[in-house]
């Protein structure tokens, strides 16, 4: 069996305070949250890249055994829509460098737009062009990409296919790493991601999730539901579920 690794899509929300990080606030979010979870997803390198100091800093600021996933720049995925982007690569490395050099990247998440379809012979290019020992997730987000096609590259390239929970596509658990990546956006209106999973929902991916794990080495999971906290209190729950324990000493969480 592989492990298993869940956390959430970000950690610094005002709106935690109270429900996740105590009502009178904590001085690094960061710090609190990795005695959470074991691992968190950045988002914001997918808006703007921070300098590489910043990198360091999540480095030196969590355990030694936290992880943690990356966002693509949005420059890379729906601005140059994978062509021609060797520049932009170089600097999203170098603010991966850090944590790559510590050992703390758990993939580097490829979140692609619904506006591009499935086009092989710019994938391939893609693809070839990233570090071979870069993990390296890619979610889809337009139909063209759901074919055997696009799947044979992930594995040719060994990248993992992101199994995704949400209202645009249906959930495929094709594991094409040695590693498998889970992300619950949720199925809220207008906004999908403002969501609360019910008990019944979270049951449901227990089996999948276990089945996961006997074919990958690690799945890493992550709630992207921000809203009211509710990312935080449904990893916790399914966390609980899959009798994993927090990081440390119970927490305001339990």
């Amino acid at each position: 069996m592989g492990d298993l690794v869940l956390g959430t899509s970000g950690w610094d929300y005002p709106e935690w305070v109270g429900r996740v990080y105590p009502p009178h606030g904590v001085s690094d979010r960061l710090r609190y949250y990795a005695t959470l979870f074991p691992v968190v997803e950045v988002n914001s390198t997918f808006y703007r890249l921070p300098p590489p100091s910043v990198a360091a800093s999540w480095v030196r600021r969590t355990p030694s055994r936290f992880r943690f996933a990356a966002k693509f720049p949005q420059t890379i995925t729906h601005d140059l829509r994978l062509v021609g982007t060797d520049e932009e690569l170089h600097r999203f490395l170098a603010v991966l460098k850090p944590l790559r050099d510590a050992g703390r990247l758990a993939a580097a998440l490829l979140q692609l737009p619904p506006s591009l379809p499935f086009e092989p012979e710019t994938v391939r290019t893609f693809y070839a062009s990233l570090p071979s020992d870069l993990p390296v997730a890619v979610e889809f987000r337009e139909r063209s990409w759901v074919a055997e096609a696009s799947y044979a590259l992930l594995r040719e390239f060994h990248l993992a296919n992101v199994i995704v929970d949400g209202p645009h596509l249906p959930i495929a658990a094709d594991v094409t790493a040695p590693f498998a990546y889970v992300r619950w956006h949720g199925h809220g209106a207008p906004l999908w991601y403002d969501y609360t999973y019910s008990a019944e929902q979270l049951a449901a991916w227990v089996p999948r999730l276990r089945a996961l794990a006997e074919e990958a080495t690690v799945v890493y999971g992550f709630f992207n539901n921000h809203f009211r906290g509710d990312a935080a209190v449904n990893c916790r729950s399914i966390s609980d579920l899959l009798g994993l324990a927090p990081p440390s000493a119970p927490s305001r969480l339990d």
